[in-house]
């Protein structure tokens, strides 16, 4: 009997690590969807003011001849993870610094994130935090890709050794940046106006409340807005054709009605040139949480 009973709470304990994988799975995916879904808005404020960043990328470091062994080394001199950082930037890659900064600064931001996704029937919140962050490269445009890591403390102990259970998944998303080099023809390029949908506020939506799309276009260009509900495309005031100010940002306000079924609707943006694009947002009743 005491057997048996061993080998049934190592199965259960296995359900138990296996539901909590896939539920840590869950979450990390569904936050690196959120935050790369909103890259947008960072990387038109990164836009504005890479002037005043520094180049990280031009450092290099005056190594002499022997510097390549010593950073092999490095690792063995130095306690983790500060062995494997020096180690890198001392071979020239700066990757592994940014990352390190990245996930400690980004924590307060995305560690929330990970709670909300979280299921509470199976992760417990207090146990769930951010292992690691790696941003997409705004500025280059070369790594599109933003990486997150979610760890977990299982709240059980190995037995005989007494150490804690750490479940890590790891998760990524292509973020939506614009290209490096335009793949246009130039004169066809000229006779287009970009359009970009920047934001929309608040989020979600509710009936009976107003509504704010703000996106980027050509200074001073025209630009429309039409928004569709499950009832068909809105007539709502305020809606149609604007005029960009003189830094190309043009909105949109408008009134939901307070008849909009709730649901993923479907707003599309379009240039004086007819570039069109499009964006799903979501409309709630009052109290609901959206998610």
């Amino acid at each position: 009997m005491p057997l048996l009973l061993i080998v049934l709470l190592l199965f259960i304990i296995m359900i138990r690590l296996c539901a909590v994988q896939m539920a840590l799975q869950s979450a990390a995916s569904q936050t690196v969807r959120q935050i790369a879904a909103h890259i947008r808005p960072a990387d038109l404020a990164f836009q504005k003011a890479s002037s005043s960043i520094p180049d990280l990328g031009s450092i290099s470091l005056p190594l002499p001849d022997w510097g390549g062994s010593i950073a092999k080394e490095a690792a063995s001199w130095l306690p983790a993870p500060a062995g494997a950082l020096a180690s890198t930037v001392l071979e020239g890659n700066w990757n592994s610094i940014t990352d390190a900064a990245a996930t400690e600064i980004g924590r307060a931001a995305v560690e929330p994130l990970l709670q909300q996704f979280a299921d509470e029937a199976v992760l417990q919140k207090a146990h769930l935090r951010l292992s690691y962050l790696s941003l997409p490269d705004l500025k280059e445009k070369q790594q599109p890709y933003l990486t997150i890591e979610a760890e977990y403390e299982f709240p059980l102990s190995l037995p005989f050794i007494n150490r804690r259970i750490v479940l890590r998944e790891q998760a990524s998303e292509r973020a939506w940046v614009s290209d490096a080099a335009p793949a246009r023809d130039d004169a066809i390029e000229a006779d287009m106006t970009p359009i970009q949908i920047v934001s929309i506020q608040p989020v979600p939506l509710h009936p009976g409340n107003k509504a704010t799309v703000t996106a980027l276009t050509s200074p001073g260009a025209s630009a429309s807005l039409t928004v569709n509900y499950k009832s068909g495309t809105s007539i709502a005031k305020h809606l149609g054709s604007a005029n960009a100010d003189a830094n190309g940002y043009v909105q949109w306000t408008w009134l939901v009605s307070g008849n909009t079924t709730p649901g993923i609707w479907e707003l599309t943006a379009t240039s004086a040139s007819g570039e069109t694009v499009s964006m799903h947002f979501n409309v709630t009743k009052k109290g609901d949480s959206g998610s």
